[in-house]
This record gives C-alpha cells, sequence and structure tokens, in this order.
C-alpha cells in the first residue's frame, strides 16, 4: 500500500521508476516469500533445492541412506540396487577440457549427490551409456558426469541453475537436453544428432513402418531427395530434434502421409497419433520456418502437463498458455469443453490441463499461480519473461472459454495482481494505491505522480 500525491501538469515529472517496478513485478505475483522466476524449474525441480542455494544443501555425510536413497527402489536391506556405471565418465576441472577436445561428442550430467532426481535419473544414464558405447564405440561419443558440488566452478561456468542440468556438447559447443530422462529417451535424441537429419523414404513397406512405430513424424514430398530443398529439412531437423523427419519423391509413398501426388512440391505434412492427425505446412520453405511450424503444432490441442511435457510446452515457440486446473474427478467434464475451444487457437495459443490434486505438478503450479481450493479454475499466461496472468470469472464453458482466449489474444483482459480492496472514498488529495488501482492512478499519463512506499 502506498501513497500519491498529484502535481500540475507543468511540474517537473517525478516517478520512482525503481520502487515502481519493484512494486508492479511484486504485485503480478502471489509469492509472499520468494518470486519463481521460472516456471518450468520449478515443475522439475518441485522436490530440489536450487543450486544456487548452497545453504540449503544437506549437511554431514553424503553417503546417509536417508539422504542418498529416499526415492529409488531399495532392497530388503533397505540398500539401493546397485548401478553399473562403467560406461559413464567422471570428470572435473582437472580433466574436463582435455575430455571434451578429445571427443567429438559427449553428453554431461552436472549432479548434486542428494538430488532425487539425479538419483532416479542414475540407472537409466548409466544404461544409456551402455546401450551407446555398444552401437558406437568408434564414434569419439561418451556420456559423463560432474558433482556439482565439488566443481563449482565448472557448474558456474555452465550455468547449472538447478539438477540434474545435461548438456550435450559437439565438438565443445554445448546445448542443453530437456527431452525424458530414460535410457529410450537419451540413446533415441542422441541418435538422432549422430545419424542422418532426415531419412530417405524409398518404399510403401518403409512408409508403412514409420505410420505404425511413430507417434510424431514429418515427411516432406520433394522432386530429389538431394539439393536445396532437402538441405533446408535436413537444416529444420536439427533445429527440432524431438521428431524424426523424412523425405520421398515417391508418389505412392507420399499418398499413405495423405499427401496428392499431384500436389505442387515441396509439400510437408506433420502426422501425430492424436484426435488431430494431420498439420499441413504452406509457409516458406526454409529451415527455421519448418521448425518453428513444427515446434508450434507437434503438441496435442490440450496437453497434459507432467515433468515429462513441460519442456515441449515451456520451450515452445508459442509462450501464451490457457491453463485449466482441475481434479481429476471433474476432468472428465471439463476436458471435452477445453479441447473444443481450443481448436480456434490451435497455433496460436497453447492450451494445458493441469490436474489440481497432482503432487507431483498440480500442487506447486497451483501454488505458483496462487490458486487456492479444489475449484475448477481457467487462467491465462503470458510466460515467463513477463509472467502477467488473467483469471477467468464466471461459468467455465465453452463460449465462456472461447471468448476468454479471444480477449487474451487481442490483450483485452485485464491482469490479476494481489491487492488489498480498493478504498471505498479515495478522493483526498492523498490517494491510497493498492494492485487493482495501480494501473489507473500511477500510469495515468495526464497526470505526474510522486509515489510513497
Amino acid at each position: 500500500m502506498g501513497s500519491t500525491t498529484m502535481s500540475p501538469p507543468s511540474f517537473p515529472v517525478v516517478l520512482l521508476l525503481l520502487l515502481l517496478a519493484t512494486i508492479a513485478a511484486a504485485a503480478g505475483s502471489n509469492m509472499d516469500e520468494e518470486v519463481v522466476d521460472d516456471l518450468q524449474y520449478l515443475i522439475d525441480n518441485s522436490d530440489d533445492i536450487p543450486t544456487n542455494d548452497p545453504d540449503g544443501w544437506p549437511e554431514g555425510d553424503y553417503d546417509d541412506d536417508d539422504l542418498l536413497f529416499q526415492d529409488q527402489d531399495q532392497d530388503l536391506t533397505g540398500h539401493q540396487p546397485e548401478i553399473d556405471e562403467t560406461h559413464v565418465v567422471v570428470l572435473a576441472a582437472a580433466n574436463f577440457s582435455s575430455f571434451l577436445a578429445s571427443s567429438h561428442h559427449v553428453m554431461v550430467e552436472f549432479y548434486a549427490p542428494w538430488c532425487g532426481h539425479c538419483q532416479e535419473l542414475a540407472p537409466d544414464y548409466a544404461a544409456a551409456a551402455a546401450h551407446l558405447a555398444a552401437h558406437h564405440h568408434q564414434a569419439h561419443l561418451a556420456l559423463a558426469k560432474v558433482d556439482a558440488t565439488e566443481e563449482t566452478d565448472l557448474a558456474q561456468k555452465y550455468d547449472v541453475q538447478g539438477f540434474p542440468t545435461i548438456l550435450f556438447f559437439i565438438d565443445g559447443v554445448p546445448r542443453g537436453y530437456n527431452g525424458a530422462r530414460t535410457k529410450e529417451a537419451i540413446v533415441d535424441w542422441i541418435n538422432k544428432k549422430l545419424g542422418p537429419a532426415v531419412q530417405n523414404v524409398t518404399s510403401v513397406d518403409e512408409a508403412q513402418s514409420i505410420l505404425t512405430g511413430d507417434d510424431k513424424a514429418v515427411l516432406a514430398f520433394l522432386d530429389t531427395l538431394s539439393g536445396a530443398h532437402s538441405d533446408e529439412l535436413a537444416a529444420a531437423s536439427r533445429l527440432e530434434d524431438s521428431i524424426n523427419f523424412y523425405q520421398t519423391s515417391t508418389p505412392d509413398v507420399a499418398k499413405l502421409f495423405h499427401i496428392d501426388a499431384a500436389a505442387k512440391r515441396p509439400s510437408v505434412v506433420l502426422l501425430k497419433k492424436e484426435e488431430e492427425k494431420l498439420t499441413f505446412y504452406d509457409g516458406e520453405f526454409k529451415a527455421s520456418a519448418i521448425a518453428g511450424f513444427v515446434s508450434a503444432n507437434k503438441l496435442p490441442l490440450v496437453t497434459t502437463l507432467t515433468q515429462e511435457t513441460s519442456p515441449s510446452i515451456f520451450g515452445n515457440p508459442i509462450k501464451k498458455q490457457i491453463l485449466l486446473f482441475a481434479v481429476a474427478s471433474e476432468s472428465t467434464k471439463f476436458l471435452p469443453i477445453f479441447k473444443e475451444a481450443a481448436k480456434p487457437f490451435k497455433g496460436k495459443l497453447l492450451f494445458v490441463f493441469v490436474e489440481r490434486d497432482s503432487e507431483e505438478v498440480g500442487e506447486p503450479v497451483a501454488d505458483y499461480f496462487g490458486i487456492t481450493g479444489q475449484e475448477t479454475t481457467v487462467l491465462a499466461y503470458t510466460g515467463n519473461e513477463d509472467a502477467r496472468k488473467f483469471f477467468l470469472d464466471g461459468e467455465v464453458s465453452l463460449e465462456a472459454i472461447k471468448d476468454f482466449a479471444e480477449g487474451f489474444l487481442e490483450d483485452k483482459l485485464t491482469p490479476f495482481y494481489k491487492s488489498e480492496p480498493v478504498p471505498e472514498s479515495n478522493d483526498g488529495d492523498v490517494k491510497i494505491v493498492v494492485g487493482k488501482n495501480l494501473d489507473l492512478i500511477v500510469f495515468d499519463e495526464t497526470k505526474d505522480v510522486l509515489l510513497e512506499v
């Protein structure tokens, strides 16, 4: 709460920008004690301590069973099953640079011994390392790990903000890995980096295998399987690495992918084993545009928020989201309405379902947005960069959600601020400012404002 005095327009402008920015930022958040800047980090690390809080790290012996094995399967004696990490290289400051220089491709996990997610990842990471060592023994490929609690300089150099942080180095240049933390996902992701960016499809049998085996796939129908268009497709594939890209010049293959054999080439289609099975691309045949199209359309009409789906949601080029919070027992009632409302906004907004009574995701995300209780809630969210939120008032219905989403797109909604009630009488020379009248009083361009905080 603060007060303002109004000066005549001729008076020099006096505005405490720094204080005002601080108030506006705080007003837009419902976190009383801490502002969480990255919602995806909150989801991925809801039960871990951030690396930038060393005072919160567990003290004492990191080999204590209660600390190390709290999230792991244990045998009858209470001990963690042994993990064969023969093929996982242990790196430290002394050998980090030289090892990267000797290997073209290195995946590095920055971990903390007490981190529950790191412990859960360990067997899959070791299994992925063993599998890749057996199949790519001459590819200058390795999986490695760094204890970030010991190698703090390395952690700071690579901006490690949470555990585990996984980076993939190609000739010493890092990029983040945000895929699923399973052996299969890691192996598939690395194989795509090592193999051809685009696979040729020349027969109907090959096409059938893709249609039955891939959950999502991109196919381009080209005049030839080499040349400028093929190069652009390959570049797009490396930008969007969560989906397999294919190309064909065979009309019978194109037909199986629902492309008219007489269609103009190049043609591109995205296929998904979901309600919206086909999405055709009609933009410029450039790598960045194709990758953007795939990234924007690869998600279903409504994506359920989990630790596994959060990277594809928060890493999506579409930042604006409409979120439905509902308990599991209410989801059958509201999800069909939510999906129907999402259809006109495909490629413009992300529609996300949050299971309110999920301890893993629902509770921390609801806390982040200041949602209490179990009532079904719809809100709009601009993304982490400016982190404004807007709540749908009234009944959760198809038309209400569509109107709400349209207003969000057109920037016609009023942001929600945590606020005390607006004073019933506020006509004095000194005005009372609360969250709900901040814009009206402080940002009135016809007046100069002195704000006391």
